[in-house]
């Protein structure tokens, strides 16, 4: 009579493997590798502060204050949507550019071919001084000697609601990326290259929409690089823009809206540097912003409860008692770690007063006492 295990072997080492700290730790490692064959190791390497006069054809038209927080470094309050950007990249490699390749391969008697990306760091003069604009494009139609003809601009949309179907134009962000692309790439060939392409593909079905560009000047000059001059002039003299978002509903998705006022936290037109006192950050988001060159250097109490791991190797500022001006060392306050119920001052509470401990200002984390 045959005997059976009573389980399979080594099914609880792999069930024990398989948890999320270690899918974290997996995911993240595997990046670094596509990244690294990829031959951009600066895609994980720690963010440099952008100088005031260079600009990202994808932060182009975007929410004043919100591109000034993104270029100083300041700490990102929410994770990164890795799902949404792989899926990105995946419609743009697995079904726009074979789909490209065709067409531009069948169109009249000369094929041509399409380029992946193409490179452009380009500076432009304006009424501000010398602006650069730096960018990898997204997939360009090209001659067999790798000149560029078509550049597209690919967008995958959660649904095309709110499209108009009698008269498609793509959003103003979305013209101003394609038109700075369209810009430096007729820089570099002897024939006019001042059409390109807005591809928007839906996410769950897959339909594509291309909405032709024609460069406009006009469009170009007064608002693209007036936006660009403006920028840079927030960035050079220190000053915090005002938040203007195109829609309303972008402060409810934006990475900073705390910092910026717009969320459910009594924080408003906070500085670039150091972390809200009493607010979470993801734990990617706030080992990205102690490596970032001109970051913070310093955690909060909240973060080094949260964070022990990183407390251990960088500075943690003290609490601060706003109703009696007391420092107090974030080791020796005996908290829970509900950032709802920050912890009560011991020095106030000696004194038959109730008052709570927070953490420094932004701005102020990497000063001494």
């Amino acid at each position: 009579m045959s005997t059976r295990p009573e389980s399979q072997p080594h099914v609880q080492t792999v069930i024990e493997a398989i948890h999320t700290d270690a899918f974290d730790s997996w995911y993240r490692d595997r990046k670094i590798k596509q990244h690294m064959r990829d031959g951009q190791p600066w895609r994980h390497t720690p963010a440099s502060v952008k100088p005031p006069n260079q600009h990202a054809p994808h932060r182009l038209l975007q929410c004043q204050r919100k591109a000034y927080y993104a270029t100083q470094n300041a700490p990102k309050e929410d994770t990164q949507p890795t799902g949404v950007f792989w899926t990105g990249t995946r419609i743009e490699e697995d079904i726009v550019l074979p789909f490209l390749e065709d067409v531009a391969a069948d169109v009249d008697d000369t094929p041509a071919y399409v380029q992946n990306s193409m490179w452009v760091d380009y500076e432009l003069e304006t009424d501000a001084g010398e602006l650069q604009i730096r960018g990898s494009t997204d997939p360009v139609i090209c001659t067999r000697q790798g000149d560029p003809i078509l550049p597209t601009e690919v967008k995958a949309k959660q649904s095309f609601d709110g499209l108009d179907d009698e008269n498609p134009t793509p959003a103003d962000r979305h013209r101003a990326q394609l038109h700075a692309y369209l810009h430096g790439l007729n820089q570099t060939v002897s024939y006019p290259v001042q059409t390109g392409l807005v591809i928007y593909v839906d996410r769950e079905h897959h339909d594509l929409r291309a909405m032709t560009v024609e460069f406009d000047h006009e469009f170009w000059t007064k608002t693209v690089c007036e936006w660009m001059a403006t920028q840079s002039t927030y960035r050079l003299e220190g000053a915090i823009p005002p938040a203007e978002p195109e829609h309303d509903w972008e402060c409810g998705y934006c990475s900073y809206r705390q910092r910026c006022g717009k969320g459910d936290e009594p924080y408003r037109d906070e500085p670039v540097d150091g972390f809200l006192p009493l607010v979470s950050y993801p734990r990617e988001q706030v080992d990205r912003a102690l490596r970032a060159e001109g970051g913070t250097e310093t955690l909060t109490p909240a973060l080094a409860y949260h964070y022990s791991e990183l407390a251990a190797q960088y500075d943690v500022a003290d609490w601060h008692c706003h109703s009696c001006s007391e420092a107090i060392n974030w080791e020796v306050i005996d908290w829970d770690g509900d950032l709802t119920k920050p912890p009560v001052c011991p020095h106030c509470a000696s004194n038959n007063q109730f008052a709570t401990l927070s953490g420094p200002a932004p701005g102020t984390q990497g000063d001494s006492e």
